[in-house]
């Protein structure tokens, strides 16, 4: 048996005899001392030590199949895949200005139509009894989703009882400002399938209030905290928020007035704040130059540990490392704009340049080379890379903002060099609590 070429190992810092092991293949991690692991490299450690680590990933027969697999990974999770997920953009109105709002232009009073609705309906059933699926799942976007309850009622009432016929299982997310996250609202769509909503917050109140106001310029910070204290235990919260450089230092207060509020870390299913990211994309505000072009940046390195530091210190859950599979190497996941032409990533909606069919045809011919699909396949640096699993390429659209093009990877290498090994001890400080 070799040693897994998806394998990181780091020693700790404060204790000198060990070694943290962590596959980025299964996302596995184990701590063993340096001469157990010299010996498992020797091929003398016990039966039972060896059969773990095989278990775990980090052991393999044969290295070079092992890559070989990993370029295999992605149609196999296809092939395996028993869920069809689509993100929905329900209409493009918003009671939000968000000065960083990557839609910008697009917003408008453009809405889903009946007749679009009702189509959308008719292929979602079509597709998911055609690929004999177990689960759909919709994730509602807009614009502000919530302006379009009744659209989300009457599409929910359609494919929950049908979804259910067919022995599936239906259940949709929300991904919302807040403003309109009421209790009312709340009870009656997780009796149609709401399991999850993602909300934003960014920092406290005068630092979000800057950034997220109300279209007539009021804060919305307060109007949003409310909602979530009305709306605690009635289904899953996960919390967002977008920093800069400039402001990233107050979102730990976030956390820490949230609490004084009364709020109890498992009133939300995750926490986990992002670098708003500089796109020039032609929807987007000129004026705003605040976010960052790349991951690369050694302000978000940085940054983002601190502030994931921030939220595992005081208990909240922050996602798990997992193989970064993006929803353009899904054959089963794809976004459908409010006019009903698909696309396969939520954040080029209005590209038709990027259109890859419509609910009344399916999915065009070609859709894969305008995305570049297995577009890593061609670069050695991913093919021998220990973080393939992690990355994949990278993401597309930040390709295509930073580069105007999606023929290029959007490597993470630097990100994951410079961030990996702390946040696996933090993992083991705050999610396994080992000493």
């Amino acid at each position: 048996m070799h040693l897994s070429p998806f394998l990181k190992i780091f020693s700790l810092s404060e204790k000198k005899e060990t070694r943290l092991l962590f596959s980025t293949k299964t996302c596995a991690l184990t701590l063993l001392n340096a001469e157990t692991l010299a010996a498992v490299q020797a091929g003398t450690a016990s039966p039972e030590k060896m059969d773990v680590l095989t278990r775990l990933g980090m052991l393999v027969a044969d290295p070079v199949k092992e890559q070989q697999e990993m370029r295999d990974y992605l149609p196999t999770v296809n092939r395996l895949n028993p869920n069809l997920r689509v993100s929905v953009i329900l209409g493009m109105a918003c009671n939000f200005a968000c000065i960083y709002c990557y839609e910008g232009s697009l917003k408008g009073a453009t809405a889903m139509s009946d007749a679009t609705a009702d189509q959308l309906a008719a292929h979602l059933l079509a597709r998911f009894a055609a690929d004999k699926k177990k689960r759909l799942i919709l994730d509602f976007y807009g614009g502000e989703p919530l302006l379009y309850v009744r659209r989300i009622r009457s599409l929910a009432s359609q494919l929950k009882p049908a979804i259910e016929a067919l022995g599936g299982t239906f259940e949709f997310t929300l991904v919302t400002n807040g403003s309109l996250f009421t209790p009312a609202v709340v009870k009656e769509l997780v009796t149609l399938g709401l399991v999850s909503a993602k909300i934003t917050i960014d920092g406290p109140a005068d630092n979000h209030d800057r950034f997220r106001p109300f279209k007539d310029g009021q804060g919305s910070w307060a109007v949003i905290v409310a909602n979530l204290t009305a709306c605690r235990g009635l289904c899953a919260i996960t919390l967002s928020g977008n920093y800069t450089l400039e402001n990233h230092a107050t979102f730990p207060a976030l956390l820490d007035t949230l609490a004084e509020a009364g709020f109890a870390t498992t009133d939300f299913g995750s926490v986990q704040f992002f670098p708003v990211m500089q796109v020039n994309d032609r929807f987007a505000n000129p004026e705003f130059s605040g976010g960052c072009c790349s991951n690369d940046e050694p302000w978000v390195h940085a940054t983002s540990l601190m502030l994931r530091e921030a939220i595992m210190q005081r208990g909240y859950n922050f996602p798990k490392l997992q193989p970064a599979t993006c929803m353009v190497d899904i054959n089963d996941a794809f976004t459908v704009d409010h006019d009903g032409t698909i696309y396969k990533c939520v954040t080029l909606i209005g590209h038709p340049e990027f259109a890859c069919g419509d609910i009344w045809k399916g999915m065009a011919q070609g859709w894969q080379e305008k995305y570049c699909v297995d577009h890593w396949h061609g670069e050695e640096q991913c093919l021998e890379c220990e973080y393939l699993p992690l990355c994949f390429g990278g993401c597309r659209a930040m390709a295509f903002q930073r580069e105007g093009s999606m023929t290029g990877v959007d490597c993470q290498k630097k990100l994951l060099d410079a961030t990996l090994e702390k946040m696996l001890e933090q993992d083991l400080k705050y999610r396994y609590a080992t000493n």
